[in-house]
């Protein structure tokens, strides 16, 4: 084998890996895109969404499921249109469906104390999105999963953030910026 060879298929392999991270970029950026447009709605029209108790709790726990249950059946018909799972997909899959569990326990547990679960869902989150940055090795969305953290910790110790504009910039930084950078990097080069 020559070293034109071996360099074709070292360009091959990242070519394929590059192609890989196409499902990763597309959540990042549906997320990021639904989180923004819900929190701003949620911001501008205050009064219709904090009715009752009820109705902010049905807002932010119905059209995140819908959301989800879109993305697993998205992400599903994309596994078996690609017809292989590598363990990097694996690892990822896992990883955001111990986040799916988390966030359901988050919610469970917000609801009995009466308390909103968006800085623990940001904070569990950028937990998520740092170690998803640092196993695809892509230092854009370790950033924006650092940003994240450190934009609930200005929101824990400071109450008078209102925590949407906290969740639009936080997730802007943390989940499609880095989403449209992963996007565009997997078709470059």
């Amino acid at each position: 084998m020559t070293k034109e060879d071996q360099i074709n298929i070292i360009n091959s392999t990242i070519k394929k890996a590059r192609e890989n991270l196409k499902p990763l970029s597309f959540n990042l950026i549906f997320w990021g895109v639904m989180i923004n447009l819900m929190s701003a709605f949620h911001y501008f029209f205050e009064p219709i969404i904090e009715h009752s108790k009820y109705s902010v709790i049905l807002y932010w726990t119905i059209i995140p499921i819908l959301g989800m249950l879109y993305m697993i059946r998205w992400n599903i018909k994309k596994g078996i249109k690609r017809g292989y799972e590598t363990v990097l997909d694996r690892t990822i899959k896992i990883i955001w469906a111990v986040f799916g569990l988390g966030w359901t326990i988050i919610l469970i547990s917000s609801l009995l104390i009466g308390k909103s679960p968006v800085p623990q869902i940001l904070f569990l989150l950028g937990l998520v999105l740092v170690m998803n940055g640092q196993i695809i090795k892509f230092k854009p969305l370790t950033i924006g999963g650092i940003i994240l953290i450190i934009f609930v910790f200005l929101n824990d110790t400071n109450p008078r953030i209102n925590y949407l504009i906290v969740n639009m910039i936080g997730v802007t930084l943390g989940m499609l910026i880095p989403g449209v950078f992963l996007y565009r990097m997997k078709n470059s080069g």
